[in-house]
This record gives structure tokens, C-alpha cells and sequence, in this order.
């Protein structure tokens, strides 16, 4: 058995994204990453099987961890961000004015028994070139 205060101290946590990346592809080559995540089992419970949830006490603190990094080097990035938000929210606005033309068609247009076939016609191609545009 090896005394504790023999083994080498770790080395200390890499600082850069650059260092961090190094330190991953050397943990991914020894087939580190693994033991660097899981947590210690938890004690089996009726009905369960012993399984580990994703959801383990262990692991919430890391997790935590993990989202404090992401959202660290997510900072510089804010303004894009926002830039893509920003269009998400006007792409889904966009998506919803389809059904508005799909209602006006079918109702004032297709439904409208006043109508004759040329007025219909007229105001289909209206519609067809307003949602276009």
C-alpha cells in the first residue's frame, strides 16, 4: 500500500481555453473523462434496479460548475448572442403570420360566395404577392 504523501500533487486547473482544450484531448487519450465525471453510486432502492439517474445528488454540484464555465465563456460572446435571439423572436413572428394568410384565403377569398371568379382570382394573386413580399 502507497502512503498518501507520496503520490505526486496534481497539477494545478488550466486557466486558458487553449490549456483547458490540452487538458481534455490528454484526459480523452488515457480514457480519463469518465472517472472525471461519474459520481459514486447510490444505494439501491426497491423497484429501481441499482441504476444511477442523471439526476443524482452527486452530480448537481458539477453541474453547476459546468453551466458557471459555459455561461464564463459565453460572456465575450453576449452582443452576438443577443443578435441571435433577436432573430429567433422575429423568425417566429414570422412564422405565425402564415396562418393569417391561410384564414384570409380560405375565408374572404374562397368561402365568399359574392365573389365572382375574376374578383377571386384577383384577390388571391393580392394575397399570394402581400405574403411573398
Amino acid at each position: 500500500m502507497t502512503n498518501p504523501a507520496d503520490q505526486p500533487e496534481p497539477p494545478p486547473p488550466p486557466r486558458s481555453s487553449r490549456q483547458r482544450y490540452r487538458a481534455f484531448v490528454e484526459n480523452y487519450r488515457a480514457r480519463r473523462l469518465d472517472d472525471l465525471v461519474d459520481a459514486p453510486a447510490t444505494p439501491e432502492l426497491p423497484g429501481d434496479g441499482g441504476q444511477e439517474g442523471p439526476a443524482t445528488p452527486a452530480l448537481r454540484p458539477r453541474r453547476r460548475e459546468f453551466l458557471h464555465d459555459y455561461l464564463r465563456w459565453l460572456r465575450p460572446h453576449r452582443a452576438a448572442l443577443g443578435v441571435v435571439a433577436l432573430f429567433a423572436l422575429l423568425v417566429a413572428g414570422l412564422q405565425l403570420v402564415e396562418p393569417l394568410f391561410m384564414r384570409f384565403i380560405v375565408d374572404r377569398v374562397l368561402l365568399d360566395t359574392t365573389l365572382d371568379a375574376a374578383a377571386r382570382l384577383t384577390r388571391l394573386h393580392l394575397a399570394g404577392v402581400a405574403f411573398v413580399v
